[in-house]
């Protein structure tokens, strides 16, 4: 996939905007994600930008967390607005808890109900009927394609910008 554009001297992709965003989703088995752009210079991108994973690489991540506040440069191509290039993004969590020496917390949940076609359902903690929701590229990252009413997981609960999400699961 050639997204990264030729660079100019002034460092920015041959027509390339600097935009500053955050993460809608990004899906590391899938490779890909995308942005919802907030600011771009000279131009108003009113669409998604799709975020290859071999941007993240270059920068150092091997994913992003949703809501993830990200400044990139993006160049616009046939299919629409692509990054080029991270020059800042929020440290994933899991990352972050690691190179602090923090424990990850995981606690046990029951899948209340998961969609598969739809990439995303809820769980819920032991005790409570408090929906918590749980995305498919959460479960990837574990090697986790399918659970079932019912299942029990390991996992680590986040808060995202609608509401507590499982941000990660233990395989």
């Amino acid at each position: 996939m050639g997204i990264v554009a030729d660079a100019h001297k002034d460092g920015l992709p041959h027509d390339g905007v600097r935009l500053i965003g955050h993460i809608k989703w990004f899906d590391p088995a899938k490779g890909y994600g995308f942005i919802v752009p907030e600011t771009a210079e000279g131009v108003i991108i009113s669409r998604d930008v799709m975020i290859h994973i071999s941007c993240l690489r270059a920068y150092g991540e091997s994913t992003a967390d949703e809501g993830a506040r990200i400044v990139c440069d993006a160049v616009q191509r046939e299919s629409g607005w692509q990054v080029a290039h991270v020059l800042e993004m929020d440290k994933p969590r899991v990352s972050a808890a690691k190179e602090s020496g923090d424990a990850v917390a995981f606690e046990r949940v029951t899948v209340k109900w998961f969609n598969a076609a739809k990439g995303f359902g809820f769980v819920n903690r032991p005790g409570t009927d408090i929906d918590v929701f749980i995305h498919i590229s959460v479960m990837r990252r574990a090697g986790i394609d399918h659970v079932d009413t019912g299942d029990e997981l390991n996992v680590v609960i986040g808060n995202g910008q609608k509401g507590e999400n499982v941000i990660l699961v233990s395989s």
